[in-house]
């Protein structure tokens, strides 16, 4: 995706992920308080997840969860300099904590294949009423889940860098992770 194409159409991209917040909470996690993190990492993976379906890739012979081998380089590097150029704009630190170790205690309540189930065809009917092409998915669904860190973090409820590494680990996870459907 050039960078001119998402700085011209980053107006639409960032409402489009403040829509995006509205999959997510305590209807989401079925938890009264919610569960911050399953909701960072469902909207990364939404993001792998898209990156995952624009390759064209027959996924039906193969079983929910299962890991592909895939190359993604060019994808990757992309939506990672996104993800650092967006965080440096919402005052995170930019340079680290995105590949740190996520404690036990900060893990998210479901599998990818059923966080990217329960979320992809809201996340898609969101991206259409937004008229964004389907290039664009990813960046919605990654700024997402970094407004969501972004929150969490300025209430004190998570570390920035717990959560930018819930964010970097499931944004990989989900482009090589086969969905439910």
């Amino acid at each position: 995706m050039d960078l001119s194409d998402i700085q011209k159409n980053y107006p639409e991209i960032s409402a489009a992920a403040n829509d995006v917040l509205s999959l997510f909470g305590p209807e989401f996690t079925n938890k009264i308080e919610g569960h911050v993190e399953t909701d960072i990492s469902a909207a990364a993976s939404l993001a792998g997840l898209s990156i995952l379906r624009s390759k064209g890739f027959n996924l039906s012979g193969f079983k929910p969860g299962s890991t592909l081998l895939s190359d993604l380089d060019t994808d990757m590097n992309e939506i990672w300099n996104f993800m650092m150029a967006a965080a440096s704009n919402m005052d995170l630190e930019p340079s680290g904590g995105w590949d740190g170790e996520i404690p036990e205690a900060n893990k998210p309540i479901y599998t990818i294949p059923e966080m990217t189930q329960k979320t992809e065809n809201g996340f898609f009917a969101i991206c259409s009423k937004h008229h964004l092409k389907k290039g664009f998915f990813p960046y919605v669904a990654v700024l997402a889940a970094l407004k969501l860190v972004y929150a969490a973090n300025k209430m004190e409820i998570l570390d920035q860098n717990i959560g930018k590494a819930l964010t970097g680990y499931h944004v990989v996870a989900g482009a090589k992770t086969v969905p439910y459907s």
